[in-house]
């Protein structure tokens, strides 16, 4: 008799810890995973930065200022400038670009096959 007593309390405590080691596992690994954060939907800015522009037009932010800066001197000098001059705007001293702007200019350099010495800060063509 008693060892059915014994075989019962066995099994009985054989379960429990079954149960709570599988409880534990399973907030222990929930715990450890990273927790899946919902990314809020991304706005892609039709605006960017000299340091966006730079990387979009695979050129260093140096020669987005020279391309600017030989435009303007140009445009200084004679007053008239043909085609279209590189696109920016400035809020607190700080250039920003439209994305849009920016590949209707590209067009028009392209079109025009333009060419700019940012080093010399030329435009020679």
């Amino acid at each position: 008799m008693e060892n059915k007593k014994l075989l019962s309390l066995s099994i009985i405590l054989l379960s429990l810890g079954i149960v709570f080691g599988s409880v534990f596992i399973g907030y222990s690994s929930s715990k450890s995973a990273k927790p899946q954060i919902l990314n809020p939907p991304s706005v892609e800015s039709n605006v960017l930065n000299l340091s966006q522009t730079a990387k979009y037009l695979n050129m260093s932010e140096g020669e987005i200022q020279g391309i600017i800066n030989i435009e303007k001197a140009a445009l200084d000098q004679s007053k008239i400038f043909t085609g279209m001059m590189f696109p920016y705007f400035t809020v607190n001293n700080k250039k920003y670009f439209y994305k849009t702007e920016i590949d209707e200019w590209l067009k028009d350099v392209s079109k025009n096959h333009r060419e700019y010495d940012t080093k010399k800060g030329l435009m020679l063509q």
